[in-house]
């Protein structure tokens, strides 16, 4: 069944990029300088190297000020004063694809703060603000998800993930087969690959963009298992998932076990890029595995440049940058 929408791969070409500047102490504690700075380092990042319009929504004037102290002198960076919560806005705002005539529209779900593990002021209502400042057309849904458990191909291949999509603390009594008719009224869909879970220490329950991430048609990236590490049994198990789905499976590799300053362990993983118009940003983790995983991207890209950049202070908050970015496609 086919949908009125249809969500772009994320290679295809884009208008602009959202994201949003931190500014809360009460949710990033210490660690919030470090998360503005990575959220500048990215900005710049995009509209420079990726040569793709950046849209950062700010808070007030003085959050605005130091968002241009953080990121100094970049073209194509504009900001735009909202209500938000927090940076995670490729949960909190809609996703953006296009309606069979062309135009952009935009697919808002419910949203109860990651199975209502963080209420966050203005989180829930951002995505209604972006629809109204974009004057688009938008599918409303009754799911509770978030943007990042979903992973299109922009060719009716979705990836989802149980543990997330059919969790209680979202969609309670909902079954694979409910959630597949629900997306699929909403946006083109041909099929939907069910992986079962994500990552340890996620609390978005397991977010596919963490695990899995379409990088050509009928092409997918995930991890490859470690020797060791928190992770290393959900890897294998999602690579052989995929292996059994007919997609040409590529592989990261595993970052291993990857700790917040304060011990704290981080869901790292290098599938949480983003790739703009013209690179693709990785996070990286300061260990060995960096290099392979940037060689494994730009032969996955070899017509972007790959640009990797810390992600430590910013996994800290729970995703890296794919979770942060919310892309705007270009007119088809």
């Amino acid at each position: 069944m086919k949908g009125p929408l249809r969500i772009p791969a994320e290679w295809e070409r884009h208008e602009c990029c959202w994201l949003a500047f931190p500014y809360s102490a009460e949710e990033w504690q210490s660690n919030l300088e470090a998360a503005q700075c990575s959220i500048a380092a990215l900005c710049r990042t995009i509209a420079e190297a990726g040569k793709e319009p950046v849209r950062l929504l700010v808070k007030d004037d003085e959050i605005a000020d130091a968002a241009r102290k953080r990121i100094g002198a970049s073209s194509d960076i504009d900001y735009v004063t909202a209500d938000y919560g927090d940076c995670w806005v490729r949960d909190t705002l809609p996703l953006l694809g296009h309606t069979p005539g062309g135009a952009l529209g935009a697919l808002g779900f419910r949203f109860n703060g990651w199975g209502r593990k963080f209420d966050i002021p203005f989180d829930a209502e951002v995505g209604r603000w972006l629809i109204e400042h974009l004057q688009v057309k938008r599918f409303s849904s009754d799911l509770i998800l978030e943007g990042g458990a979903l992973e299109f191909d922009g060719r009716g291949t979705l990836i989802t993930t149980e543990s997330c999509a059919l969790n209680d603390n979202r969609n309670p009594g909902l079954d694979r087969a409910g959630l597949e008719d629900a997306v699929s009224s909403l946006v083109e869909m041909e099929r939907l690959i069910w992986l079962e879970r994500g990552l340890s220490h996620d609390h978005t329950d397991g977010h596919v963009d963490m695990i899995a991430r379409f990088v050509a048609p009928d092409t997918v990236m995930c991890t490859r298992a470690g020797t060791e590490g928190p992770n290393t049994e959900v890897t294998r198990s999602i690579e052989a998932s995929l292996r059994e789905t007919g997609l040409t499976v590529l592989t990261l590799p595993s970052p291993g076990a990857v700790f917040a300053s304060e011990g704290a362990p981080l869901p790292a993983t290098y599938c949480n890029f983003y790739i703009a118009n013209e690179a693709v940003i990785l996070p990286l983790y300061g260990v060995p595995e960096d290099r392979e995983a940037h060689d494994a991207l730009a032969a996955a890209f070899p017509s972007r440049a790959v640009v990797g950049l810390p992600a430590r202070d910013l996994l800290w908050g729970g995703g890296a940058f794919h979770c942060v970015t919310q892309p705007q496609p270009a007119a088809p």
